[in-house]
């Protein structure tokens, strides 16, 4: 498929429900009321396509949790650095994992590997799935105290379906039948799932 329609395609499918992918992808919403922020520059090694389509995700975002969940100006307001905050901890998690598994897979591939560091590295990343629940919760007390419950409710299934999409779209990609990938920084997603 080519990368145009790709976009496109991503583009759509977040226009649902926006929410998992700015956590997958690690973009903070920046967004209250009609303003947009301004833009971060273009990183060293980034692509001016990915910051644009960035752009676009921020924006449909705003109009998905809008129209789709029915939150107010207010509550978008509070929404955004709850969001920025748990899009920060979750790509801290992520690091986190990167990192034991590489030492783990180091230690493991040399010919003598020790015990207790291979211990260690496992015991840290079987950590994780429990540090990602609690961020998880800890996420859902502060949504709770700005949103109701069916506005909640709503906010989660959105976030369900797009991760959903997103996965089949990996699956795709993995078999040869999208774009190739950027090679811009992967982040982890919310309920496991990592970056498009």
């Amino acid at each position: 498929m080519p990368a145009m329609k790709w976009n496109r395609l991503l583009l759509a499918v977040v226009v649902l429900a926006l929410p998992a992918v700015s956590r997958a992808q690690g973009i903070p919403v920046r967004e209250t009321g009609a303003q947009q922020a301004p833009q971060r520059p273009v990183e060293q090694g980034g692509s001016l396509r990915r910051q644009r389509l960035q752009g676009q995700i921020r924006q449909a975002f705003t109009r998905a949790v809008r129209t789709q969940v029915g939150l107010t100006d207010d509550q978008m307001r509070m929404l955004a650095p709850i969001n920025q905050k748990y899009v920060r901890e979750r790509q801290a998690l992520a690091r986190e994992e990167r990192a034991a598994r590489m030492s783990l897979r180091d230690e493991l591939a040399l010919a003598q590997p020790d015990q207790a560091k291979v211990a260690q590295y496992t015991a840290q990343l079987q950590a994780i799935p429990h540090k990602r629940l609690d961020l998880n919760d800890a996420e859902d007390n502060e949504l709770a105290g700005i949103m109701t419950p069916v506005q909640l409710a709503r906010y989660r299934a959105l976030q369900e379906r797009v991760q959903r999409q997103l996965n089949v779209m990996r699956a795709m990609r993995g078999k040869g039948m999208g774009p190739p990938q950027d090679s811009g920084a992967r982040g982890s997603g919310r309920r496991g799932g990592g970056q498009p």
